[in-house]
């Protein structure tokens, strides 16, 4: 980390713990593991801090400081303390002040059915509030979809934009030559497939506000910590906001990091869905679930799309390798293979 970084950042966290009638930083030092955002555990005398610095959108498609901060406060205000508790933001700077969760992340083969339930409680524990007055001031989660019709929309622009990638080494070729030869046909069987399942009407209307919820996004064990206590508690909400629940769910079961077990997938349904609204919200994660599928291939491939490897270079400050690039391929044309499985 250099030098500047962490002296703007220690000049940042003072600023912000003054909020909070605090004056005095014994240490400051960077989290591992963020893709997006540089985070610090700040130390005092007493306790630590987490400070977040977003990645400033230069399109300035989504402001993930005001979105994370606006989450966090609702739930909070709320009772609901599965994340962080929010403590100070600065929106100039693009940053604020958090708990620091004291955890450990989960090892891929230990994610099981109580871990599960424990996400489902706390997505059920959020919905407990989605008619309270306050809830109406969250915006729409990160690509946000309310039909079939923008479901599908949503997934096709991915596959365009790394489709439409310049060629500049044979890391690139290699992608291309995959796009064309697998992904472009099995994503054309898909969206034809899920075409001919339904009626134009079901293909184009929109769900219901009340058949919507408020979801964490980019929800899953990768962005969890288990507490000593045996309590998870989820963080990195900078997507959040209101969805179609079959979203949420297909994303929590196609998330790569840590899969969740697919057994539990119903027990999601039971908690997002309300009786009179079961049945269509399992028909359209039924027809979704591929879809996300191929969703998921894009995401692994957010390396080689410059907006994309520019936020993964901030949140590093370094760049991007060639064997990264190669990798992440690797692990889309695997996962692509259980998808049409």
């Amino acid at each position: 980390m250099p030098s500047e970084i962490l002296t703007d950042i220690t000049e940042l966290a003072s600023h912000l713990l003054r909020r909070r009638g605090i004056d005095l930083i014994t240490k400051v030092e960077p989290v591992a593991g963020g893709r997006n955002n540089r985070a610090y555990r700040v130390t005092g005398p007493a306790c630590s801090w987490l400070l977040k610095q977003y990645f400033r959108d230069v399109q300035g498609l989504r402001d993930r400081c005001a979105s994370e901060w606006e989450w966090s406060h609702f739930c909070w205000q709320r009772g609901v303390t599965w994340g962080p508790e929010p403590l100070a933001h600065d929106e100039k700077n693009y940053a604020a002040l958090f708990e620091f969760i004291e955890g450990r992340r989960l090892q891929k083969d230990e994610v099981a059915d109580n871990h599960v339930e424990q996400a489902a409680q706390f997505v059920a524990e959020v919905n407990l509030h989605r008619n309270h007055p306050s809830a109406t001031n969250l915006s729409d989660a990160a690509e946000a979809c309310f039909s079939l019709k923008e479901h599908i929309a949503c997934v096709d622009r991915r596959v365009d934009r790394l489709c439409s990638l310049s060629m500049t080494d044979e890391t690139d070729t290699q992608l291309q030559d995959w796009l064309r030869s697998s992904l472009l046909p099995a994503w054309e069987v898909i969206v034809e497939t899920l075409r001919s399942s339904v009626d134009p009407e079901q293909y184009e209307n929109l769900i219901l506000p009340s058949d919507r919820c408020l979801s964490p996004s980019d929800f899953g064990f990768h962005n969890a910590l288990m507490t000593p206590t045996g309590r998870l508690r989820f963080f990195d909400f900078e997507y959040a906001g209101w969805d179609d629940p079959a979203k949420l769910i297909c994303d929590f079961f196609w998330q790569q990091d840590l899969p969740a077990p697919r057994h539990s997938m119903n027990h999601l349904v039971e908690v997002l869905s309300l009786p009179h609204s079961k049945f269509a919200l399992e028909r359209r994660v039924k027809l979704l679930f591929p879809v996300y599928g191929v969703k998921w291939c894009c995401l692994l491939l957010n390396e080689f799309v410059r907006e994309d490897r520019l936020r993964r270079e901030f949140s590093q400050s370094s760049p991007i390798s060639d064997t990264r690039r190669a990798q992440q391929l690797e692990r889309a044309k695997h996962l692509l293979l259980t998808v049409q499985n």
